[in-house]
């Protein structure tokens, strides 16, 4: 009786399944204590970091607004030149070269089917005879006769015939993603250069945001192109109604208008590239002071760019694939013109243009205002 009354009072002992449940249990609360404690202590770590940093960042700009003040005491045309200076030594700084040879590759692959768009959507108003040879005409006055013998080349391989639907939806995919890696690339390599923090969102759509923002660009260039066709449609039409000779007054305004167009075309696309392409905001009057500048360089580096090709005798020395080296030759050295002025850009933005009074106030610390 009494080892029944005590077997009666005892307990049974626990399941398998509920020592599992219960270790299971454990290890769950183990884990979520082991996490907290690694993001507590990453947190700390994180504080403790910006703690010791907190100085150099006052410090740095401390030495920003000083800056800031120095140039805004000087003389405009000296201001500029500090600027220039400036935006030199971040040149040097974020290695621009590599980043123009990396572009040049990007350009490569994305010649073609860029070409191929920019001469599709202005040949639907003036046809495509017409959009080829004014683009061949454009190009080669920028890369000179060799490297336009290699924009024909690539012309000439983007002819092809009608194939079936699916066959041409699956190229104007393919074509479409081609033809805006370079300026995927281009926009990588701004934001590094203006030292733009990433993007937060990732992921599908801003991928498809960022293609989408590349083929705007690519409208950008054919419709500057249908301006440059309908100006020089123009001027011949004024040529055939008052024809003279090659020094009349005429002939002088017609290329003086012609070579301002070309400034201004290339100074818009400089602008346009500028505003929208990097992933920070920026004001117009900083872009148009920027692309004014960068535009400059560009037709001075052009012009030098074609005294070195014609001496250095590139294309002899390739071969059949000299055209195309000298075209690529050309875009690389045209990068290292385009990503100075767009630090130059940046550099007055932030020291001169709108960018300058937010410098002064917002980027010294809340510790570093309340001493001040």
């Amino acid at each position: 009786m009494k080892t029944s009354r005590y077997i009666d009072r005892g307990s049974t002992p626990p399941s398998t399944l509920q020592l599992a449940t219960a270790l299971l249990s454990f290890l769950v609360v183990l884990t979520r204590g082991a996490k907290k404690s690694a993001k507590d202590r990453q947190l700390l770590q994180q504080v403790q970091v910006e703690e010791q940093a907190r100085p150099k960042l006052a410090d740095a700009a401390r030495k920003k607004s000083a800056e800031v003040a120095s140039l805004r005491q000087e003389s405009k045309p000296r201001a500029l030149f500090h600027i220039a200076v400036s935006a030199a030594k971040e040149w040097m700084a974020h290695r621009a070269s590599s980043k123009g040879a990396a572009l040049a590759l990007y350009t490569l692959f994305s010649l073609a089917p860029m070409l191929l768009l920019v001469v599709t959507i202005a040949g639907l108003f003036f046809g495509e005879d017409a959009v080829r040879n004014q683009l061949l005409q454009q190009m080669s006055g920028m890369v000179g006769e060799q490297g336009g013998e290699g924009v024909r080349t690539i012309l000439a391989g983007t002819q092809r015939e009608n194939s079936g639907v699916m066959a041409g939806l699956i190229s104007a995919g393919i074509v479409l993603v081609s033809a805006t890696s370079a300026f995927a690339e281009l926009k990588d390599s701004l934001d590094e250069l203006w030292e733009v923090p990433p993007e937060k969102t990732s992921g599908i759509w801003n991928l498809l945001r960022q293609r989408v923002l590349s083929f705007g660009l690519i409208l950008v260039i054919a419709l500057m192109l249908l301006i440059s066709l309908a100006v020089s449609t123009a001027l011949a039409a004024m040529d055939s109604i008052w024809p003279g000779g090659e020094g009349s007054p005429l002939k002088v305004v017609s290329l003086v208008i012609s070579h301002l167009v070309s400034f201004a075309i290339v100074t818009g696309l400089f602008a346009v590239i500028f505003k929208y392409l990097p992933g920070t905001k920026i004001a117009w009057k900083d872009v148009l002071v920027g692309a004014l500048i960068t535009a400059s360089l560009f037709i001075i580096g052009k012009t030098l760019i074609g005294v070195y090709m014609a001496n250095a005798d590139v294309a002899s020395a390739y071969g059949a694939a000299g055209s195309v080296v000298i075209l690529i030759l050309w875009v690389y050295y045209s990068a290292q013109i385009f990503f100075y002025g767009s630090l130059f850009t940046h550099e007055y933005a932030m020291k001169l243009g709108s960018r300058a009074d937010a410098t002064d106030s917002e980027s010294i610390p809340n510790s570093s205002k309340k001493n001040a």
